[in-house]
Formats: C-alpha cells, sequence, structure tokens
C-alpha cells in the first residue's frame, strides 16, 4: 500500500497528505473490521434472479419467520441488484420496500428482523441491495460499485427498479422505508422521480452530514480532505480508489468522486433542502440510545417536513443506531403506522 501518496493515471506520484492510495492487491488483502459506538442519550414525542430456491428466514423467539424469495433486478442503467421478497401467506396488495444504509445490505439494520415480521402481520416487503451495498463485491460478472464508488444521485435508479418489480408482482400500495443513509436516498427519489404507487415515507435513523461528524470517520480537518480530493477529481484522477487514515468507527475506503458525492460540502443528500417539498404522509422513527446528533437531525427534519400530510415522530426508549434492542418496537410502530394509513 502506498501510503501518502497517489499515483496518477501516467504514474508520477502526487503526494496527498492523510490519504492512501489502494492497489488492487492491497484492497483484495485489506481487512477492514468496522468499530461502532454510539453516545447514549434519552427523550422522545411518542414512547413507544426469480426463481432460485427460497431460502428460511432467521427465526426469533421460536416463531418461523416463513420464506423468503431472493430476487435479481436489473435497473434501467444496468446495474444489478439483488434482495429477498417476503411475502404474506395471505393476499395483499401492501408492499413495503426496505432501503439499507451506508455500508450496509439487505440483510442488515432493520432488513434483519423487519421484512419477517411484516409478512408475519400480512404485509409484503421487499428488502434490496442499492448499487452502494457493503464496499463493493465481485459477483455474477458485474462491476462492482459499493460505498467505493456509490454516486448519491444514482439512487432514484435503484429505488424505482425495486418499486416497480413490486407492481409487476401485483403490490399496487406502496410504503418506501429507508434507514439512514437509506433514508436520505428514499426522500431524493421521491422528490427527483416521485413513483405513482408510492402511499407513504417510513424514515429511520437519520444522520447528520459528514462535514457536521467528521470527527467519528477521520483524524484529519474535513476542509483538508475536501480540497485533496477536489483537487484528484480536477486531474482526471476522481475515479481512484483511497483510503482515508482515521480513528473512527468506520474505515472511510472511497474514490474521491464518491467522497464528494456522499459527503461534501454541498452533498445532495442533505434532507433539509428538500424535505419540505414532499407531501407523502412521513413516519420519523430514531431511537434512544442513537447518536445524540442524529437524534436532533431526526428532530430537525420531522419540524421541516410541515408538508407531509400525516407525519408522526416515535423516539423508540431503546436502540441504537442499527435498532439493536428495538426491534419489537419498532415492528409495531411500522405496523401502527400502516393501519393509521389503511395500508395493513
Amino acid at each position: 500500500m502506498d501510503r501518502e501518496t497517489h499515483r496518477p493515471a501516467g504514474g508520477e506520484r502526487v503526494p496527498v497528505p492523510g490519504i492512501s492510495c489502494l492497489s488492487d492487491a492491497d484492497l483484495t488483502s485489506t481487512t477492514l473490521a468496522p468499530r461502532l459506538s454510539a453516545p447514549i442519550s434519552g427523550g422522545g414525542v411518542r414512547e413507544s434472479m426469480i426463481g432460485q430456491a427460497p431460502f428460511r428466514a432467521a427465526e426469533k423467539s421460536g416463531v418461523r419467520a416463513g420464506l423468503a424469495e431472493p430476487v435479481s433486478i436489473r435497473t434501467r442503467d444496468n446495474v444489478l441488484l439483488h434482495g429477498a421478497l417476503f411475502e404474506p401467506s395471505g393476499p395483499t396488495t401492501t408492499a413495503v420496500l426496505l432501503v439499507h444504509g451506508a455500508w450496509g445490505n439487505f440483510y442488515t439494520g432493520p432488513g434483519r428482523f423487519l421484512p419477517a415480521a411484516l409478512a408475519r402481520a400480512g404485509v409484503a416487503c421487499l428488502t434490496l441491495n442499492l448499487r452502494g451495498h457493503d464496499y463493493g463485491t465481485v459477483i455474477d460478472r458485474e462491476p462492482s460499485i459499493g460505498m467505493m464508488r456509490d454516486q448519491f444521485e444514482d439512487c432514484p435508479e435503484d429505488i424505482t427498479a425495486g418499486l416497480d418489480f413490486l407492481c409487476e408482482r401485483g403490490y399496487h400500495r406502496l410504503v418506501l422505508a429507508g434507514h439512514s443513509l437509506g433514508a436520505a436516498k428514499v426522500g431524493y427519489s421521491q422528490l427527483v422521480e416521485p413513483h405513482p404507487a408510492v402511499r407513504a415515507l417510513i424514515l429511520c435513523s437519520l444522520a447528520t452530514l459528514m462535514s457536521e461528524s467528521a470527527e467519528f470517520y477521520l483524524d484529519m480537518p474535513y476542509d483538508t480532505v475536501v480540497q485533496d480530493v477536489t483537487r484528484l477529481v480536477e486531474s482526471g484522477q476522481g475515479e481512484q480508489i483511497l483510503i482515508l487514515r482515521h480513528d473512527g468507527p468506520m474505515p472511510v475506503v472511497v474514490t474521491p468522486r464518491t467522497f464528494l458525492s456522499l459527503w461534501g460540502p454541498e452533498p445532495a443528500n442533505d434532507m433539509r433542502k428538500y424535505i419540505g417539498q414532499l407531501r407523502l404522509p412521513i413516519l420519523f422513527v430514531t431511537c434512544a440510545g442513537d447518536i445524540p446528533s442524529y437524534q436532533e437531525r431526526t428532530r430537525a427534519l420531522f419540524e421541516l417536513a410541515d408538508q407531509a400530510e400525516p407525519r408522526d415522530l416515535v423516539i423508540l426508549p431503546r436502540g441504537d443506531h442499527y435498532l439493536f434492542g428495538a426491534e419489537e418496537p419498532f415492528q409495531a410502530s411500522v405496523l401502527d403506522w400502516l393501519n393509521k394509513l389503511g395500508l395493513h
């Protein structure tokens, strides 16, 4: 691994303080293990390819979750997405599309428990990998994207593909649910490309921007990183894979172009800019054990979403950013919300 330098296309090394360049061999052999931490804070408003053999979902408390169907969906711009469709035993026209957060995938976060719970309650759920899942994977001879190469502005392509798939399967009353960065992708997609079948949104564990929480991810000034990655993009090196020095909970392995898309000074995922334009019903959910600044952002976005009717804010009395310890109250909150809207 060539630390402290970056190799441009012509082979000349350009010093970039605090940034390392990864070769393909480095990327293959490097183990990147996240370390999660979340300060505790209380408070609240209200406590509370198709055709493959199906696999049996995980069991919890001795209750069999049922069968999930592995699905593969190709987007309009030719990206292959994988996920799992959980369907109830009885008829319904309601389905939830569940979108994971940063560095996540379709079976982490709420994806590890909510789809099966919804199916048991009579609501279908598709939990879907977006193109930015994990750090990136090499499967099916498809390009590896992941969080290393994700572009936030591409999220409507993935979300529309998932919604269209559900419509093709006979579900016409759809709910979009997103966790963390996935919540921002859900809101953004319905702003730039609203889908006619979507009846409501569920935005869970909303997070602050990198510019506001850089100390969790970087051990150097945020503005310095922005200057460095901007210089790389402007010099034609925007697709190189970098690793940023860090002491935080998650290593940042990313291309310069992706850093600016997801975490630049004017990112499209700043929901404060557009949440007030969304007119669909919205349920906001956060946990009392989430990072305090994340809880505050969820409350602030709830207040800004003044065109959403109805809108509710639920602060679960336990649980962290990934809903560990809050599984059952979160499931109940979602089902209560669907009942309130006449979708369950």
